[in-house]
């Protein structure tokens, strides 16, 4: 269906999560930051 062989599958996905799990980290990290500087929702 896609084309790829199931070894490039694999590692499309290792590299996909490895990816998105950084980025995720990076947002949270992000997010504490700020509101550490300018607290949101009235707290």
């Amino acid at each position: 269906m896609t084309g790829l062989t199931p070894e490039a599958a694999k590692e499309f996905h290792g590299l996909f999560m490895t990816s998105f799990i950084a980025f995720t980290v990076i947002a949270i990290v992000a997010h504490v930051l700020v509101w550490y500087w300018r607290p949101w929702l009235g707290a």
